[in-house]
């Protein structure tokens, strides 16, 4: 419920910075897919190597031109959006075994389903209607909406009370937050008076906030292996916008 309400704030503090701006600002919108370069990062994280992931979302974008007098108001805009993604890692991992002894394996990956909202300072540079490149830095939030290790939710998956019984949702938690910088090119298409543009994004995503979660239940052998986990992901986008 903490993490629901966590989540639940950041969202209602982005819409109202989006409706603040609305009134005043020229805005676009539109949608966007693309592939994550995802690692975990941390003391707890060992032998990790990168996985490839998906991010797919949308975004509104408010213009301060009409706010703002000057070159400044000419570049800046504050972008808004919301997409689910995965992020993750291929690592290390400790199971317990059936006769209780624990075998860390090597190669195994862990999964994670983030929805993120992260609220994002643009600049873009050119004159309107043709090729422009812009750059981007902000903060995201993000919610756990689905954790794979090894391709399971849950190492008990059979039921066999001989296996390892950890349900692993409960060793993370469902928050993560962190930095956003990135930048891109806006392609115009349909004519300079067309209100359509294809553009492509790299991006940085730094984890600021520790996902390892350490519980009164949690066994006391994974401790180390939560105390300091944080996600890294570089994503790369495309998509098109819509100027309103």
């Amino acid at each position: 419920m903490v993490r629901f309400i966590k989540f639940k704030a950041l969202i209602i503090t982005f819409t109202l910075i989006g409706l603040s701006s609305i009134t005043f600002a020229q805005y676009s919108g539109g949608g966007r897919v693309g592939v994550n370069l995802a690692n975990l990062g941390g003391s707890s994280i060992q032998n990790n190597k990168m996985i490839i992931g998906y991010n797919v979302g949308g975004f509104v974008n408010y213009s301060f031109e009409d706010l703002i007098s000057g070159e400044i108001g000419n570049i800046l805009s504050v972008q808004v959006e919301l997409c689910v993604q995965t992020k993750g890692t291929s690592t290390e991992y400790p199971f317990i075994k059936p006769d209780s002894t624990i075998e860390v394996k090597k190669d195994i990956i862990k999964n994670f389903t983030y929805i993120q909202l992260p609220v994002l300072a643009r600049f873009t540079f050119g004159e309107s209607g043709e090729f422009n490149y812009f750059g981007e830095a902000g903060f995201y939030g993000a919610s756990l909406f689905g954790l794979t290790i090894d391709g399971e939710k849950s190492h008990d998956h059979d039921l066999d009370t001989g296996t390892d019984p950890r349900k692993y949702r409960e060793e993370y938690s469902g928050f993560d937050f962190g930095l956003c910088v990135g930048g891109g090119v806006i392609i115009p298409f349909g004519g300079r008076k067309s209100p359509w543009a294809a553009y492509v994004n790299a991006r940085y995503s730094l984890g600021l906030y520790n996902i390892g979660e350490i519980k009164d239940e949690t066994p006391e052998f994974l401790d180390e292996s939560l105390k300091n986990i944080k996600t890294n992901t570089i994503s790369v986008l495309a998509g098109v916008i819509y100027k309103f």
